[in-house]
């Protein structure tokens, strides 16, 4: 529990930081601290239902997953600009629409297709991104190495959610399940920070 809410201070700490300095530089630095803030009131309120009310807070998990869709494909169509990032962002969401319109009580479990789907398309913007660093395009490249790898471990551990809960796994496996992906979050936020503080933070005292 205590590495859960380290964490969420942690995630906290970034989007405070990015948001310090919203105003001052470009277009993907605006979209990626809206992206914090967004999984930062997220994982807030999960919190509170889930901690302090003590009631389910699992149909929040398609509340993050859509944000992060959306507002990470608009961080990497201004990293690439590629169109084709815009033109699967309304095909993907309509899908989704019609998957809890089609079965609303989807929402109450997980959605193990449309992360899943989400998330692979993410995964390959970032590998599409590192080829574009190898040309020089350095900006934002510790952040995108902690998206690659958060993302391929969250992806087989998210779409394997209904699988956790229809077996009968054991509650260890279960409990190593869910910490690894908190760790591998933790170091998310951490190379977030070392973004923030390598190519952002003397930028911001110079100004």
């Amino acid at each position: 529990m205590w590495f859960g809410i380290v964490t969420s201070i942690f995630l906290m700490l970034n989007t405070f930081l990015y948001f310090k300095s919203f105003i001052k530089f470009d277009k993907a630095f605006k979209i990626f601290s809206i992206y914090l803030l967004l999984m930062c009131l997220v994982q807030v309120i999960s919190i509170f239902i889930g901690k302090v009310l003590h009631k389910p807070n699992l149909f929040l998990s398609h509340f993050y997953f859509i944000f992060q869709f959306i507002f990470l494909s608009l961080f990497y169509y201004e990293l690439i600009k590629s169109k084709i990032i815009l033109y699967m962002i309304f095909p993907i969401f309509s899908y989704l629409g019609y998957q809890y319109i089609d079965s609303p009580e989807m929402f109450f479990r997980y959605n193990a297709v449309g992360i899943a789907i989400t998330q692979i398309l993410l995964i390959v913007y970032s590998m599409v991104y590192f080829y574009h660093s190898l040309q020089g395009k350095i900006v934002f490249i510790i952040v995108n190495i902690g998206l690659f790898l958060y993302l391929i471990s969250s992806t087989l551990i998210f779409a394997s959610g209904n699988l956790i809960f229809s077996i009968n796994i054991s509650e260890s496996m279960n409990y190593i399940l869910i910490n690894f992906k908190r760790i591998l979050y933790f170091v998310f936020q951490i190379l977030i920070f070392i973004e923030w503080r390598k190519n952002y933070y003397k930028k911001i005292h110079r100004s």
